[in-house]
């Protein structure tokens, strides 16, 4: 999906810390939580109400379809979660954000065109994990580019810079040789 010129190198691949797709295991577990009591609970009541014989099999057979459906969701939400990068050159960043199974947009930064690079880390648990928000910002069609659930995202805006620094100097270099 990246396209590189002669002469660029690769610098980094940043995916997304793995912090971000917790909170969706977190839900689907408290999902078949409730399911299951459902299923302990409720369907029995009604099943009685009716007069409904084979209550035990209505109520796994409940519970496992709503497991089954919550497993393709979990199962399809982590593939494009784990689908959005940041692809870092000596010339560029490529960002493709993945935003659904059939939807994805991939867009390029040249570092000469580069104005700031933003890190956001927001809270506690943010700080403990060392993931946080980047931000790249050019005077572009698509001002900022934004990666959220950055690991280390210190470590990757100081890169950047660094990369954006020696771009502007071998460009500088280029122009008065």
């Amino acid at each position: 999906m990246v396209v590189m010129q002669k002469g660029e190198r690769l610098v980094a691949t940043v995916k997304r810390h793995p912090i971000g797709i917790v909170l969706l295991y977190v839900g689907a577990a408290v999902a078949i939580a409730m399911a299951a009591l459902l299923a302990l609970v409720f369907v029995p009541g009604i099943t009685d109400q009716y007069n409904i014989d084979n209550v035990r099999s209505i109520s796994v057979a409940f519970l496992l379809a709503v497991v089954f459906l919550l497993a393709v969701i979990v199962g399809l939400a982590t593939t494009v979660y784990w689908q959005n990068e940041w692809v870092i050159t000596t010339d560029s960043i490529t960002q493709i954000s993945q935003r659904g199974l059939f939807t994805r947009q991939v867009s390029q930064l040249s570092m000469d065109n580069l104005e700031d690079v933003t890190v956001d880390q927001v809270g506690l648990i943010a700080k403990i994990f060392n993931y946080g928000t980047l931000r790249a910002e050019t005077a572009g069609e698509r001002s900022k580019f934004k990666f959220l659930y950055c690991p280390r995202p210190n470590d990757y805006a100081r890169q950047i810079l660094e990369i954006h620094e020696k771009f502007l100097e071998d460009r500088r270099n280029i122009q008065n040789a």
